[in-house]
């Protein structure tokens, strides 16, 4: 019955919620203003179309790049790997073929902190 309290309770949730998505969205801008520039300077306009994709969809493999260029598997491959050099993109399936890459600073950004323990005083 403490409808008060409970109000207090539920909207001090949406302002952290609102709060964490903020610094979020902010994040995510900067992240993407900084591998613009990278982008750019080594992968070229081909490059920042994938960038573009890896925003909305962070995890591709090279057909799917193929496919969003109109381009060869080599030249798609090899675009692939400069983004993986660049790291931007990490190889997830250990696998020679059928490789997935994700776009990890970016999921990174989504991902919880790791709770910390304090083992100073035990």
């Amino acid at each position: 019955g403490d409808w008060e309290g409970w109000m207090r309770f539920f909207l001090r949730g949406v302002g952290t919620t609102a709060t964490e998505a903020t610094a979020t969205a902010e994040q995510i801008y900067a992240l993407r203003e900084d591998h613009r520039a990278l982008v750019l300077e080594h992968a070229g306009p081909k490059g920042l179309t994938v960038l573009d994709e890896l925003l909305r969809q962070p995890i591709v493999n090279v057909n799917h790049v193929r496919g969003l260029l109109d381009v060869t598997f080599a030249t798609a491959n090899r675009l692939v790997g400069q983004l993986e050099a660049l790291g931007l993109l990490v190889e997830v399936t250990g696998q020679r073929r059928g490789r997935l890459y994700r776009y990890a600073p970016y999921l990174e950004l989504f991902e919880d902190p790791a709770p910390t323990t304090d083992h100073a005083g035990e």
